[in-house]
């Protein structure tokens, strides 16, 4: 029986999909996590997606190293954050190689996998499949900006 000529082609594709595929942050990653985070984009599950040019609210993150806490924050013009003492309370989890961040307000309890997490970029998958992407926030400030 002759194999098929087209079986080396697919046998180097298949290895270059598996190579190229994206693991999801390593542990040492998690360290890039605590701080300001700003959306830049919601992609829902039929493929639409929602992008967001400014934004009047942050999410901060504060963890140390099992549980922490988000919250939204109003950054100013001064540069600083108006906030509240709401805070959603956060665990932070492996499954099967995967980061999970768990959260539970009120009666609800949900889970977001974290599929990217570097210096700049987050992006997350809600348990209800929508994917939220977001930007590392850097503060504004007028008092900085020299008018003449």
């Amino acid at each position: 029986m002759r194999s098929s000529p087209f079986r080396p082609v697919l046998s180097l594709i298949g290895l270059l999909f598996i190579l190229s595929c994206n693991s999801g942050p390593a542990p040492e990653d998690l360290n890039y996590l605590q701080g300001y985070w700003e959306i830049r984009k919601v992609a829902f599950e039929d493929g639409a997606e929602k992008a967001y040019a400014v934004n009047t609210t942050i999410e901060y993150f504060q963890w140390d190293g099992k549980t922490g806490y988000r919250k939204k924050v109003q950054p100013t013009l001064e540069g600083r954050y108006l906030t509240s003492d709401d805070a959603l309370p956060m665990e932070v989890n492996w499954r099967e190689e995967s980061l999970f961040l768990e959260f539970s307000g009120g009666d609800s309890r949900w889970e977001e996998e974290v599929l990217l997490l570097d210096t700049l970029n987050l992006t997350t998958r809600h348990s209800n499949g929508i994917i939220y992407s977001y930007t590392r926030h850097e503060p504004f400030s007028l008092k900085e900006t020299n008018v003449e």
